[in-house]
């Protein structure tokens, strides 16, 4: 992974060769010719550069058309800010060595390196101090997630997210709000799915109005039947573009991240009683491992887009939108069990008798023991017993 570098220098244009130089150290390096210019860029993709490199004499405003101190003022003055709440190493490298070995300007600014003179230094030293970076020892450590946050796969603003918080997990810190990251662990299992809508793997009507419903995009891709309520369509996908494991891992961070980041009466109506666990576990590890468990939905997301570049040919894979029965009524219960041959028994809230699953549906839709559930029923040809036609989970 290289290092990726701002650089301010107004006479950058003819010293191409140093650029050139960087490039075979690792070190990718992004000109600006005045400060203005280059913390403008710094301030919108902060979180992709790994140091500075600022110029001794250099202009301020894009429109100056003099040179000094002013620049390099403003942009240490602005680094020792950012530096207050991270690590952002920068270093000064100049052309006019007379007029920084000033007693004042080594007080001021520090240590400076010599243009030609100190190449290898500086790039030395750069190095050595983005090694030291945690966001850039993040980022090598799991490179392949963090290149798939792209602009290509899933976008930079995922990567913005998924860094922060593994920054803050590698810290092991033993307090840190961790309920304030499961919203943010929400947001990047949304932009997967957005990204998947763009490749023409996730159904355009899984993202009405373009809001994404994370239900409807994560049984879309478990291959299930999604009904898209309130109207009587039905869509569904030729294939499971999710594996059953993956297709588990992505409901379950759903229903965890929602009972994390909704309010408490939610909270305490749904599936998952967060404030309840973290009362009796007080570890970060339930944050730790759905975060790992993200971190395999973008690897996947990666794989299935370079196996399936072709977004036309995606979208074939949709299964063309069905209507439901207006008269079709849905039975809302709960498995009670699920014996060692694999069929499990439906029991109605309405205290009607219980139904019996065949295992294919069991496996179908990963069910479990108390997990509740809504069904259509059917009576057999003969009219003496009723069997579920259809299942849907909740």
């Amino acid at each position: 992974m290289n290092y990726k570098v701002l650089w301010i220098d107004d006479d950058y244009k003819t010293q191409i060769d140093f650029i050139g130089e960087a490039e075979q150290e690792g070190i990718d390096i992004i000109p600006f010719e005045s400060h203005e210019e280059g913390f403008a860029h710094l301030k919108r993709h902060k979180e992709t550069f790994h140091a500075v490199i600022l110029d001794a004499k250099v202009k301020h405003k894009k429109d100056d058309n003099r040179t000094g101190l002013d620049g390099l003022r403003a942009s240490r003055d602005r680094l020792i800010e950012i530096n207050k709440s991270e690590y952002l190493p920068y270093f000064i490298f100049t052309g006019q060595p007379d007029y920084v070995k000033a007693e004042w300007f080594l007080e001021s600014y520090g240590k400076y390196y010599i243009k030609s003179d100190d190449n290898e230094a500086l790039f030395t030293d750069l190095k050595e101090a983005v090694e030291r970076k945690a966001e850039y020892i993040i980022q090598k450590k799991y490179k392949a997630v963090f290149e798939t946050c792209t602009d290509k796969y899933i976008g930079l603003a995922a990567s913005k997210l998924l860094l922060e918080l593994l920054v803050q997990l590698e810290a092991q810190k033993e307090v840190f709000n961790d309920e304030s990251y499961f919203n943010g662990l929400r947001k990047i299992v949304e932009y997967a799915f957005r990204a998947a809508n763009r490749w023409g793997i996730l159904h355009d009507k899984c993202i009405p109005n373009g809001i994404v419903n994370l239900t409807w995009s994560s049984l879309f891709l478990s291959g299930n039947e999604v009904e898209l309520r309130p109207s009587t369509e039905k869509i569904s996908h030729t294939e499971k573009p999710f594996p059953l494991i993956l297709a588990n891992n992505v409901k379950s961070i759903l229903d965890i991240t929602s009972a994390a980041s909704h309010t408490e009466e939610e909270k305490l109506n749904g599936k998952v009683n967060f404030s309840q666990y973290k009362s009796q576990i007080k570890s970060h590890y339930l944050l730790a491992s759905l975060t790992f468990q993200v971190m395999d939905l973008i690897l996947w997301f990666r794989d299935y887009v370079d196996g399936s570049p072709d977004i036309e040919k995606n979208k074939l894979q949709w299964k063309p939108a069905d209507k439901l029965d207006q008269n079709t009524v849905w039975v809302k219960g709960s498995i009670t069990r699920i014996a060692s041959n694999g069929f499990g028994t439906f029991q109605p809230v309405n205290g009607n008798k219980t139904l019996s699953i065949v295992p294919y549906i069991i496996t179908q839709h990963s069910l479990k023991e108390h997990q509740f559930i809504e069904v259509i029923t059917q009576p057999d040809l003969t009219g003496t017993k009723t069997f579920i036609k259809e299942i849907r989970v909740i």
